[in-house]
Formats: C-alpha cells, sequence, structure tokens
C-alpha cells in the first residue's frame, strides 16, 4: 500500500472515531478520497482497454495481463474496503464523476459477496441522484446472472452455451429490454451492445440447465 493512502486512511480512521459517515468527511478529506479513488478508476480501466483493444482476451499473450488485472482488482478492493468500513458508499455531490464510478468499477469487479453486501446501497443512491443509474442496472444484471436468474437490462454476456460461445446472459422479458434500457439511460440497444462485446445475442436464450431458477 502506498504511503499516501496510508496516511489518509490513519487520517480518515481517527477522525471517523465515535461520529456517523456524514459528520466525518471534510472538504480536505474528501479532496484526499477524490485523489485515491480516480487512481483506483485509471488502474481498474487501462489494464482492462489494455486486453481488449491491444491484446485481445482470447490471445496467447494475455497471460501476464490478465494476472496484472486481478492483482490490481485485488489492490482496489483491499482500499476501498477501508473506505467504506470508515464512510460507506459515498455520494456523487461530494467526490465527482471518475471518483463515484470507483464504488462501481472495483465492486463490480470483485465477487458476489462485496456485492450482495453493497448493491442494496448503490440503487439506493442511484435512485435518488447520487450514483450512476446505468452502472447501478449493471451490477444489478451482474448478481442476478451469478445467481443463476435472468438479467434485467441485457448487460451481461458469459460463456455459458454449449458451443463456448460468448453470448448475451438471458433476459427476462426481452422483448421490452430495449425499453427498459433507454428508461435506465444506457445508449446502445441490447442488440449494439451484444455487437459491441462481439457476442451472440437470441432472445429466446435459455438459462443453462445447471442454473438456479
Amino acid at each position: 500500500m502506498k504511503p499516501f493512502f496510508t496516511i489518509v486512511l490513519l487520517t480518515m480512521t481517527f477522525y471517523s472515531f465515535g461520529q456517523t459517515s456524514k459528520q466525518t468527511i471534510s472538504k480536505n478529506k474528501l479532496d484526499s478520497l477524490k485523489v485515491v479513488l480516480e487512481e483506483m478508476v485509471d488502474k481498474d480501466q487501462n489494464i482492462r482497454r489494455i486486453l481488449i483493444d491491444s491484446i485481445g482476451l482470447d490471445s496467447p499473450n494475455a497471460g501476464p495481463y490478465l494476472n496484472r488485472m486481478m492483482e490490481i482488482d485485488s489492490e482496489n478492493q483491499e482500499k476501498l474496503s477501508l473506505i467504506l468500513d470508515n464512510y460507506g458508499w459515498i455520494e456523487q455531490s461530494k467526490i465527482g464523476l471518475k471518483a463515484s464510478d470507483a464504488f462501481f468499477y472495483v465492486i463490480q469487479h470483485s465477487n458476489q459477496s462485496l456485492i450482495i453486501k453493497w448493491f442494496p446501497e448503490f440503487k439506493r443512491l442511484a435512485n435518488i441522484g447520487e450514483a450512476n443509474k446505468v452502472s447501478c442496472a449493471m451490477m444489478e444484471d451482474r448478481l442476478l446472472m451469478w445467481q443463476g436468474k435472468k438479467q434485467i437490462y441485457g448487460s451481461q454476456a458469459n460463456i455459458f452455451r454449449e458451443d463456448k460461445q460468448l453470448a448475451i446472459w438471458p433476459i427476462q422479458d426481452p422483448k421490452n429490454v430495449n425499453k427498459r434500457r433507454m428508461k435506465i439511460g444506457f445508449e446502445l440497444t441490447v442488440e449494439k451492445n451484444a455487437e459491441r462485446l462481439k457476442a451472440l445475442y437470441n432472445v429466446n436464450e435459455k438459462l443453462p440447465k445447471n442454473s438456479k431458477k
């Protein structure tokens, strides 16, 4: 852990002792947190851009980059967990759009237990305009997929078919999925998103046989 971040967290812990999160975060603390959170976003997205745009996930040279991505994800999760434990999910209006995205990216790229723990708070903030509604929808889709259920917005793709092709995970009420996407703020239709992901899309896709219902 970098010295700068260690100092920030030690200061935050001392300042928050015996107080609620809304009382503890001063302007200076928010500025410090913003730097740390924006750095997490850069690291999370930069390694993924290299993998997807330059190397390719299916490239034989992808191994070292995948390992580095997992290292970055682990480092980010450790840092974000400390922030969440001290302050909870900080409102977008307090730290800005990019820093706010760190909460989404790091938790989205973590594990099911962390998503289950923090998704309700994410959704609460999204509903009052203090977090990104599209990102919240993506996290909800991912959680449903991991639980073996049909997703709502068609944002998630996975390799679950017998032909081993990347495909859009089955969707609830696919007839109206693009209406739901438009209402929540997605820019692309589910068909265009599938093209972007280079994933197959079958409007009648069924859940895998070993999925929970």
